[in-house]
C-alpha cells in the first residue's frame, strides 16, 4: 500500500501487515501530504526525539558491544511486514523490507532518515521535510560506514538496500478495538 492509515498502522501493531508484496513501495520520498495521501498529524517534536534516540542507542548499543544494526531478516520480514523501529508518543517509526534480500541498516542511518542531519539539504532529503504530514522513503544508507564491512554484517549475508521507513500516527484505541474483534 502505497500510503498508509490508521489500519496500516494498527494492523502492525496486531501483527497483521503480511500480504504478498506484488508491487513493493518505492524508495523515494513519499510526504503524506500528497495526492491520495492521508497526512498522519505528527508531533514533530516526537519525530526529532526518534531520530536522536536511534543515535544515542546505537552509541549505547556499540559501546555495551551489541549490534548497531536494524536487522529484517528472511523469512521473518517477508510479504510487506511493517515492524515498529521505535515510538514517541503517537508518533510511530515503522520499517518495511520491500527487497528480495534480508537487509540490515545501522539505527544511525535510520536517524539521518528521518531527519536529515546537519544540512539544510540533507533535512529536504529526508522525512523531516514532509513536517506534521509524515512520508516513508528508503534508508538513506552512509556506504562508507566501516560497519558495513564489518563481519556482522558481511558474514551476515545482509545488503544495506530495500527497507522503507514510515513516520505515521498511532492508530486509535477505537481502531485497534474494531480490529481485535474481527
Amino acid at each position: 500500500m502505497r500510503f498508509p492509515s490508521a489500519f496500516v498502522g494498527a494492523s502492525a501493531f496486531l501483527g497483521l501487515a503480511r500480504a504478498i508484496c506484488f508491487f513493493p513501495e518505492p524508495a523515494d520520498q513519499i510526504c503524506y501530504n500528497a495526492n491520495g495521501a492521508t497526512p498522519q498529524n505528527l508531533d514533530v517534536r516526537e519525530v526529532a526525539f526518534i531520530a536522536r534516540y536511534l543515535r544515542a542507542y546505537q552509541t549505547q548499543a556499540v559501546s555495551q558491544g551489541l549490534s548497531p544494526f536494524w536487522r529484517m531478516p528472511l523469512p521473518d520480514a517477508d510479504n510487506c511486514a511493517e515492524w515498529q523501529v521505535t515510538t514517541k508518543g503517537g508518533t510511530w517509526a515503522l520499517a518495511k523490507l520491500v527487497g528480495d534480500d534480508a537487509a540490515a541498516v545501522t539505527f544511525n542511518d535510520i536517524a539521518n532518515t528521518i531527519d536529515g542531519g546537519a544540512t539544510g539539504a540533507q533535512v529536504d532529503q529526508s522525512l523531516t521535510h514532509c513536517g506534521t504530514a509524515g512520508g516513508q522513503m528508503g534508508v538513506i544508507v552512509n556506504a562508507t560506514d566501516p560497519l558495513y564491512s564489518s563481519a556482522e554484517f558481511v558474514d551476515g549475508g545482509y545488503t544495506n538496500q530495500g527497507i522503507v521507513i514510515k513516520l505515521v500516527h498511532a492508530p486509535s484505541d477505537k481502531l485497534i478495538n474494531q480490529i481485535q474483534a474481527i
